[in-house]
């Protein structure tokens, strides 16, 4: 086979096995209103949580957003909203769902040092034991069950808590995207991979080989 033919049929595969997705989104993935990139480090105190980042849209949403761009955004007396749990709903979402995924954008979270919060995907617990450390960001997916996808047809809905009741931890989110596939049909098979730089190797050697 030609290696202009592999490099065709490789690159047809990683395209047909990332075809697009719908997605709904609540906050703006704008670093925590500070540009911070995915998966890095924060210069919130750790000590007040007094940072509070949201933009004017974001202070007056009803639907999560005001839970984003701020640190953190549940604890009381600290954070600029009151009480101790956040809900994030999507909602208008139709009763065709097969499969889908959840995505955080989240910072801080340390459940073995200040207990986990308590999470439900449509009142369905999650485990959300996780123990990134200050001051870390981590972009996390969760596929979504298929009590959760079931729960989605019958109420056209998606509605996420976060209950701080039994945590004393800190933590703040920048975005929660929604979407209509699962995360890990998202991300390239290795075979679609392995095909593909099979492909681009053999370009170039043979552009290499090519007498001037």
């Amino acid at each position: 086979m030609k290696i202009r033919t592999i490099l065709a049929i490789s690159t047809l595969a990683l395209t047909m096995g990332s075809a697009s997705a719908t997605e709904w989104w609540i906050g703006d993935n704008d670093g925590y209103g500070m540009g911070i990139p995915d998966n890095a480090n924060h210069t919130f105190n750790g000590f007040t949580a007094n940072y509070d980042g949201r933009s004017a849209a974001e202070v007056a949403a009803t639907n999560g957003a005001q839970y984003t761009d701020t640190y953190s955004t549940t604890h009381p007396g600290y954070g600029p909203q009151p009480g101790t749990v956040a809900t994030f709903t999507f909602s208008g979402l139709g009763n065709a769902w097969t499969q889908g995924s959840m995505w955080f954008d989240m910072a801080d979270f340390q459940a073995s040092t200040f207990g986990a919060v308590t999470v439900t995907f449509n009142g369905i617990i999650q485990n959300w034991a996780f123990n990134d450390g200050f001051p870390t960001t981590k972009v996390r997916f969760f596929d979504l069950d298929q009590n959760v996808l079931d729960l989605i047809n019958s109420t056209q809905q998606l509605v996420i808590t976060i209950d701080r009741a039994n945590s004393v931890d800190f933590y703040g989110f920048d975005y929660a995207r929604l979407s209509d596939r699962f995360a890990r049909n998202d991300v390239p098979e290795p075979a679609s991979l392995a095909l593909l730089g099979l492909g681009i190797a053999g370009l170039l050697a043979t552009r290499r080989r090519k007498p001037e």
